[in-house]
């Protein structure tokens, strides 16, 4: 299972693929999509400037810097809905990112992807967002069908779901996202903008809270739910103790979310995914032992305890409220 990092400039490069990144993905806005929209509303849902590419020159030396390590580049697309009429520039600029040599584009909209899938780029894979919400075989085979090489599952899957989607696949390669960015929402049913240059999303923030109900206070079960809900952290979100049971069933990449946050909080996410990954080919450890090793290791990494809410997968926090 190779381990898939975000990467924002062609310095970074050394230091991601150092820390043991196999492949990088990052944001990039073509000219075009700026034109029409602005700064208000990105093609890639990341917005702030930090998350992007600056320019297509940067682009190229950041795929330079990669390709002479060997380590292959995809570039996210993944705005939905696309207006109609951004889709023929949109892959024109996916023509381009084909002819620097960027591997792979990542899409959330359909009439982007079926337009991609008929251009026949060679050598430029298309990756199916995660906002397709692929929970089963038959949206990975619709979405091989429509020119998906790559499926990134749903976020909301467990282990045991993700494992048993493998096989069916076929040769339509599967990615989960197991790092950081956890969305407290089922992430493709989700509208919210990502574009506060503070990077405080709308599922993070604290809302003053009342009650319409026929008691006469919020129930305390209902209040603990929105307690845990609002406490859940992005940045402290992770899914390590499922590394080598996804490997073990044939995952083709587990994805770190960091796109514009620093070098070393990247590197410090690398590091874990790959220590956990080597725990699992050493040991071959059941899903107990790989609980407590992914428990030890996030201490590690983040100097605080793991917490059902910031859990990718929370059957490994059996019996804990989520």
């Amino acid at each position: 299972m190779l381990i898939l990092s975000p990467v924002d400039r062609a310095s970074e490069v050394p230091d991601l693929v150092e820390a043991g990144a196999e492949e990088l993905y990052a944001g990039y806005v073509p000219p075009s999509w700026s034109d029409a929209f602005g700064p208000v509303v990105s093609c890639n849902r990341r917005s702030f400037d930090e998350a992007n590419v600056g320019s297509f020159d940067d682009l190229c030396a950041l795929v330079h810097a990669a390709a002479v390590r060997d380590v292959p580049v995809h570039v996210a697309l993944n705005a939905s809905p696309i207006p109609e009429g951004m889709i023929p520039p949109l892959v024109t600029t996916a023509a381009e990112f084909a002819r620097i040599g960027v591997r792979g584009v990542i899409v959330s909209d359909l009439a982007l992807l079926l337009s991609l899938r008929d251009g026949k780029f060679r050598r430029l894979a298309l990756h199916a967002s995660t906002l397709f919400s692929a929970f089963n075989g038959m949206t990975v085979a619709f979405l091989r069908r429509a020119g998906a090489e790559r499926v990134v599952l749903a976020r909301e899957l467990s282990t045991a779901e993700v494992a048993a989607m493998v096989p069916p696949a076929g040769e339509t390669r599967l990615e989960t996202i197991g790092f950081r960015g956890r969305c407290p929402n089922i992430e493709g049913f989700c509208t919210h903008l990502h574009d506060d240059p503070r990077r405080t999303w709308p599922c993070e923030l604290r809302y003053e809270k009342g009650w319409a109900g026929r008691e006469e206070a919020i129930p305390p079960e209902i209040l603990a739910a929105i307690e845990r809900s609002e406490g859940a952290g992005r940045f402290f979100s992770c899914g390590l103790c499922a590394v080598p049971l996804l490997e073990r069933a044939g995952v083709h990449a587990l994805k770190i979310v960091g796109r514009g946050s620093e070098t070393v909080g990247k590197v410090a996410a690398i590091r874990a995914v790959a220590a956990m990954r080597a725990y699992g080919r050493d040991a071959i450890p059941g899903a107990g032992d790989c609980a407590a090793r992914g428990k030890a290791l996030y201490r590690e990494t983040f100097g605080r305890p793991c917490r059902p809410e910031d859990c990718y997968f929370p059957e490994f926090h059996p019996g804990e409220a989520q």
